[in-house]
Parts: C-alpha cells; sequence; structure tokens
C-alpha cells in the first residue's frame, strides 16, 4: 500500500509543471537567450531605418443621396448601395484618368515621384495601388486615403482624386441642362444671321424707295404683328427645347433599361472576358484533380484552388458593379431610372402645353397678316420688312435671355459629392511604425531565445537536474556533493608552510597538502559545506543498513569521469571519522585512482593477492594518513581483470575483510565498460550510482541501469556529484539552507585552520 502511494506521488511530481525548472534551463543558456534577442533587436533596427518612410494623406467626401421628388415614382434611398458604388466608381479608370489630368495641371507634378514613372508603369495602377477608402460608421462620409513615400503626392493626389470624383459626378448632373444650353447656343448663332438680314433688307428698301416713315395705323399694326410674331416664335423656341429635352430624356430612359436588361453589354469588356476565361480555366483545372484518386475534395491543393475560384469571383463580381456604376452615370442606377421617369412625366406635361401656346399664337398671326394685306404695296413691303426686323430683334434678345439663363441654371446645379475636408500634407510617416516594429522585435527575440534554450535543451544528452535523475535514473538521491575545488594560491601556501616548517608540524603540513592535493576535503576541512555533504551521504547510506555487523558498499558509475573514486574515497573517510574501522578497496583494475589520491604506492596490492596462492590479504592492507581508515590498492594492472574479480578467491577476500572491518567499500568500474561492476554487486550490501551532473549522459546512465537489473541488482540510491550551488540553487535546496545556516562561517572553515586570517 505504501509502495502504491509513493509510486502515485512520484506520478503527480512527475506532471507537475514547475517554473524553477524553465528558469534554470533560460539561466543556463542565458547567454544564447541574450545573444538571439540582440540579434533580432538589431536586425529589426537596421530594418526599420532602411525601410522607405510611407507617408498618408486624408480627405472626407460626403455622399449626399438625393431622390425623386416626383409622386408618380416611389422614392429609393439605399444609402449603403450608393456609398459602395462610390466607393467602386473612385477607383475606377475614368476617374483617375481624370485625376492624373488635375495632378498633371499642378505647378509641383513634376517634383512627385509619379511624374518619373517608367514607360511601362501605369499611373492608373499607380494610384489604384496605393488608394485607400474608408467609410466613416454611420455616416455618409468617405475618407480617401493615399500612402505615398512624398509627403507631397500624399496630399496632391488625395485631393486630386477627391475634386476628380466631385467633378465626374456633377458632370452627370448637368447633363441635362448641357443639353438645352448646346440646343440654345446653336439657335442663337442662326437667329443672330437672321436678325442681321433682315435689318440690311429693310436699309437697303428705305434707300432704293426713298421711304422711311409709315403711319401710325401701319406702325401700331407692325407692332402688335411683330410682338405676336415675337411670341410665337419664342413659344415655338420653347417648344423646340421641350422637345428636345423630351427626346434626351428618353433616350437616356432607354440606355438605362438597355444597361439593365442586356447584361451583355456589361460582361462583353476585354477585362471581364479575362477573369471570366481565368474562372473557366480553374473549374475546369479542380474538376480535373477531382477525377484523380489520389486527389480528395479536403485535399490541401484542392482547398487552395477553390480558395482562389471563390476570389476570382469576388474580383467578378466588384468590377461587374464599379462597370455598372460608371456606364449608368450614377452611383446607382435605379434610383437615377426613376428619376429620370419622373422627369419625362414633367417634360411631356411642359411639351403639351407649350404646343397648345404656339397653336393660339398661330392663329393670332395670321389674324394680323389678313389685316395688313390691305395696305399698298409700297407701305406693306416696308411694313413687312420692319416687322421681320422687330421680330427678329425681339427673338434674339428672347434667345439671348434663355441662353444665359441656361448658363446659369447648369452651372448652379450640383452633384451628390461635396468635399468635407481637403488633405494637408503629413508631417510624419506612417510607416515604418519604429514603436511597432521594436515592439514585435522585442517579443519575438525573447519568444525566439527561450525556444531556442527550450530546443538546445532538447538536444542536451547530459544530466543535469534532480528530475532528470528521477526520470533517467528513477533510484531515491542518497546525497548531493557539491564541486570541490581547491585553489593555487591555498595549496602554495601550504607548500610554504611545509618548507618553513620541521618535525611533526611538517609532516602534519605535509599531509594537509597532499588531502588538499587529492581534494579529501572531509579529511583536511571538517566544517566545510562539502564536508557536512558528505556526511548526509554517510547518514543516508547507513540507513540502508539492516543488521549491526559489517557493512559493504559498492560505489559505480555509468560511464567514465564521474568522480566515482572522489567520492568513495571521501565518504571512507567520514565513516572512518565515526571511529569504525573502515577499508577502502579499489577494484578498478583498469584505471585505479585511490593509491593517487592517498599517495601510497599501488603495488602489492589487490592484484599481487590474487596472483599468490597462499597469500593472507592483511598483508597487503595499507594504513593511510587518516585515523581507521585502511587501504587496498588495486596493484598492477593485470591481464585479465574481469576473471580475477569474479572468481572465488575475491569472493573470500570481501569475506575476510567483513570480518575484521566494520565498512567495507569497494571501488570499481564503470557499468557501461566492463563486467565488473554487476559480478560485484552480488557479494555487497548496497550498490551506489555514482551520476555526475553536466557529465553522466542520460541514455547512457538509464541503459547502466537496466542492465544492473537484468542481473537483478536494484542500485539502494544515486549520488549527484559535482553541483555548484550558485548555479542549483533552485533544484538543490540543501545546499542553499545549508550555506544560509552556515553563512561566512562556511568560507572560513573551508580551509585548514593554519590558512584561516583570523
Amino acid at each position: 500500500m505504501e509502495n502504491q502511494q509513493n509510486q502515485y506521488l512520484n506520478e503527480v511530481e512527475e506532471q507537475e509543471i514547475r517554473i524553477s525548472d524553465y528558469i534554470n534551463i533560460i539561466l543556463r543558456f542565458r547567454w544564447v537567450v541574450i545573444l538571439i534577442f540582440l540579434v533580432v533587436m538589431v536586425v529589426t533596427s537596421i530594418y526599420t531605418a532602411n525601410s522607405a518612410r510611407i507617408y498618408q494623406a486624408s480627405s472626407k467626401i460626403l455622399v449626399e443621396e438625393r431622390s425623386t421628388d416626383n409622386f408618380l415614382v416611389p422614392s429609393f434611398n439605399n444609402t449603403n448601395s450608393t456609398i459602395n458604388n462610390n466607393i467602386h466608381i473612385l477607383k475606377s479608370r475614368p476617374v483617375i484618368q481624370l485625376t492624373y489630368q488635375i495632378l498633371h495641371q499642378s505647378p509641383l507634378f513634376k517634383t512627385l515621384p509619379i511624374a518619373n514613372l517608367s514607360k511601362n508603369a501605369s499611373h492608373v495602377g499607380y494610384i489604384r495601388g496605393r488608394l485607400e477608402v474608408e467609410t466613416e460608421r454611420e455616416t455618409d462620409i468617405l475618407s480617401i486615403n493615399f500612402q505615398s513615400t512624398n509627403p507631397v503626392e500624399a496630399k496632391e493626389i488625395v485631393n486630386a482624386l477627391a475634386n476628380a470624383l466631385k467633378q465626374q459626378d456633377t458632370n452627370y448632373a448637368r447633363t441635362e441642362f448641357r443639353n438645352t444650353r448646346i440646343f440654345l447656343s446653336n439657335q442663337l448663332e442662326d437667329q443672330e444671321r437672321k436678325l442681321q438680314n433682315a435689318e440690311e433688307d429693310l436699309r437697303l428698301y428705305k434707300i432704293e424707295n426713298g421711304v422711311s416713315l409709315l403711319s401710325e395705323e401701319t406702325i401700331r399694326l407692325i407692332e402688335q404683328s411683330s410682338n405676336l410674331e415675337a411670341m410665337l416664335s419664342q413659344a415655338g423656341t420653347e417648344l423646340s427645347v421641350a422637345d428636345n429635352h423630351l427626346k434626351f430624356l428618353k433616350k437616356e430612359l432607354s440606355q438605362q433599361d438597355s444597361l439593365l436588361t442586356d447584361v451583355n453589354s456589361v460582361l462583353n469588356t476585354p477585362f471581364l472576358e479575362q477573369i471570366k476565361k481565368e474562372i473557366v480555366q480553374k473549374q475546369a483545372q479542380y474538376v480535373n484533380y477531382l477525377t484523380k484518386s489520389e486527389y480528395s475534395e479536403t485535399h490541401p491543393e484542392l482547398i487552395a484552388l477553390k480558395n482562389s475560384i471563390d476570389n476570382t469571383k469576388n474580383k467578378l463580381d466588384e468590377e461587374i458593379q464599379r462597370t455598372l456604376s460608371v456606364k449608368a452615370g450614377s452611383s446607382d442606377p435605379l434610383i437615377y431610372r426613376s428619376s429620370l421617369i419622373g422627369s419625362i412625366s414633367k417634360a411631356q406635361i411642359e411639351q403639351n402645353i407649350k404646343s397648345s401656346k404656339v397653336k393660339s399664337l398661330q392663329k393670332a398671326v395670321e389674324s394680323y397678316d389678313a389685316q395688313m394685306s390691305v395696305l399698298p404695296d409700297t407701305e406693306v413691303e416696308l411694313a413687312r420688312l420692319e416687322r421681320n426686323s422687330k421680330i427678329n430683334e425681339k427673338i434674339y434678345s428672347m434667345l439671348m435671355e434663355k441662353f444665359e439663363n441656361a448658363k446659369i441654371v447648369e452651372k448652379s446645379k450640383i452633384g451628390s459629392i461635396r468635399i468635407v475636408e481637403e488633405a494637408l500634407a503629413p508631417s510624419s510617416p506612417i510607416k515604418p511604425n519604429v514603436k511597432m516594429n521594436m515592439l514585435i522585435g522585442l517579443v519575438f527575440g525573447i519568444g525566439a531565445g527561450f525556444g531556442m534554450t527550450l530546443f538546445l535543451h532538447s538536444l542536451d544528452s547530459k544530466i543535469r537536474t534532480f528530475d532528470d535523475v528521477r526520470k533517467y535514473v528513477n533510484v531515491p538521491i542518497l546525497g548531493t556533493i557539491p564541486f570541490i575545488n581547491v585553489s593555487d594560491e591555498d595549496l602554495e601556501k601550504t607548500q610554504a608552510l611545509i618548507k618553513t616548517t620541521t618535525g611533526e608540524e611538517k609532516t602534519n603540513f605535509t599531509s594537509i597538502h597532499e588531502q588538499m592535493q587529492s581534494r579529501l576535503v572531509t579529511a583536511y576541512a571538517p566544517k566545510a559545506s562539502a564536508s557536512e555533504a558528505f556526511r548526509i551521504l554517510r547518514t543516508s547510506i547507513l540507513s540502508k543498513r539492516k543488521n549491526t555487523d559489517s557493512f559493504s558498499i559498492l560505489v559505480t558509475s555509468a560511464g567514465p569521469k564521474e568522480g566515482k573514486s572522489l567520492v568513495i574515497s571521501n565518504l571512507s573517510v567520514t565513516l572512518a571519522q565515526m571511529d569504525a574501522k573502515v577499508v577502502l578497496v579499489d577494484l578498478d583494475l583498469r584505471r585505479p585512482m585511490q593509491q593517487k589520491l592517498f599517495h601510497l604506492d599501488k603495488k602489492k596490492g589487490v592484484n599481487e593477492y590474487m596472483m599468490e596462492d597462499d597469500a593472507n590479504i592483511f598483508d597487503y592492507i595499507k594504513k593511510t594518513t587518516v585515523k581507521n581508515l585502511d587501504l587496498i590498492t588495486s596493484g598492477i594492472i593485470p591481464p585479465n581483470p574481469s576473471e580475477l574479480l569474479a572468481s572465488t578467491k575475491m569472493m573470500h577476500l570481501i569475506e575476510q575483510l567483513k570480518e575484521k572491518y566494520d565498512y567495507v567499500l569497494l571501488d570499481s568500474p564503470p557499468v557501461i565498460a566492463v563486467t565488473d561492476s554487476m559480478v560485484l554487486a552480488k557479494h555487497v550490501d548496497i550498490l551506489t550510482l555514482i551520476v555526475r551532473v553536466k557529465q553522466s549522459n542520460k541514455k547512457v546512465t538509464r541503459i547502466a541501469k537496466e542492465l544492473l537489473a537484468n542481473v537483478n541488482i536494484n542500485a539502494a540510491g544515486a549520488i549527484i556529484n559535482g553541483i555548484k550551488p550558485h548555479s542549483y540553487y533552485s533544484s538543490y535546496e540543501y545546499n542553499y539552507y545549508y550555506h544560509y545556516y552556515y553563512g561566512d562561517e562556511d568560507n572560513k572553515s573551508s580551509k585548514p585552520k593554519f590558512l584561516r586570517k583570523d
């Protein structure tokens, strides 16, 4: 039950996401994070500095929708449609070409980038590509925006666009009145010639016949007759204007009806034909793909092709709407058609009234012509010429008056576009956005740095944390051993003391110097934090002891250079400091290290004992400078160490040592390299596995654990070696608390007493 609970707690702990672990990873790769961050920020700064400065100018126009006031025609007011149509009209080729013409008249034109376009570049494409039109929310106002590298060009083009749209809209609104003005202008020219001819005829007749005066009765009759003739001519002119106006309105209505009913007139433009051809080709390609077995409707290529077809269809719809708007001459063709019907109704009524007026005046003129027929011939001819002259003069005056009125009406007619706000030259660019670019660079740099650290961490094959030990070794942690470092300064001071002393004191200094060289910190600095770490390890190992008899410990590692010899030597010193008899046996017969650590001769060791038949193991035991600690060196390296360690004599050696000593410690080769450790592990009480941070390989350590498990050997625990407390403070809480407890005294006690300054 307890094992199940422990297993459950371990699983929960493994599933925990601890921020401290990520912080440790980032701190370990902090230079990578800093480097990537700096690179990203430098690249962002260079890109921002070298990017073209884009300026945007804005102008606002109001689209005023005017509905018809004819009671015969219903009023339609679709504001959204009108706004959208004006947007398409603004982007149409005719408006942009008119914009270019307006722009060309500016004195600043030659200084603008658009004036320096290459021959192959189109000014229409240049303007359309940089033009943006937005609608103001819940209003009929359009915001025209244009972006350019030149702030003056941005302002000039925006204002030219607004004026071009206004001009075109006004031209459409004045079309009806322009037609009347042109008609009157033609009539006025003809009447001017008639007046000149009549005056000339009257002058010549008076000279030839020597007459210049008429009777009062004749003058009155001529005056009345000329007035009627003038009125008849005016009525006829007004009737002609009404007929011309009615004909124009009917023609416009016919064109609108043809436009709205004949789709071919809209769809037969070359650009629309090209878009339709593109859609047909893509549809054929889509169907062709569907016929193949390897393609389904969810295939990425088919999805992309379908999206392309939909986008092209939307483009076709927009172009058709734009073409309709331009050809219709109005932002909304239906409203324009409705207004035409109302205008035709009014014009028809007006034409009927003027026609009746002409008929009445014709009868009155005929009556006066009959009265003048009874006058003498000479007087009649003179009266006729006088009347014609006066009639032409009055008709000319009347036409001149109507012509001037027509010009005034035409000029006074305005469209539905009103410029609300003209653009000003922008003072600062909108692109590049320095703050936004730097913020993006900041976020991307930090994110890329963190991502790279996680990527490098995933590629890291070394064991670095407690979690790595739990995951790849999966055994209890018996202790954590800090990195033991002895400074050259301390060694030099000790060497100097050896030279300046004699006798027993010199011997002690020599022993301490050797221990410092071997990093036997538990011997020369028992109060150091590293020594305390070994005592904690000692306590953890002794807790595994099940009886009071001799206790044998085998220390090994997965691979070489993980510090097992140094750990077991310091552990043996801490055990000896308990006044217990301890023997350390160096069974790493390939790369022995214990004789170097204790500065003893490796000859006459385990190998010599194994080679002699009647040898006594106690004759091969060497005394160390540490009280209660003995050492059996490896001896001369044999050619067959595995066979020697697996022999019965080796088992007998261990049993003999256990009879005399309280603790028997065996230093063995790495598990992966040879089978020696697995052979020896069956004859000891516990086996501990050394794991050195930044040195032990995750996979190699896991394989070593599996190899031991294959021969039914379970490691009692793992000893984490080589940690640096200042780098592992969040993962190795013990070192933090120990440093907090000892404070500066720890630093002092890490040296021999005679090397302290106080």
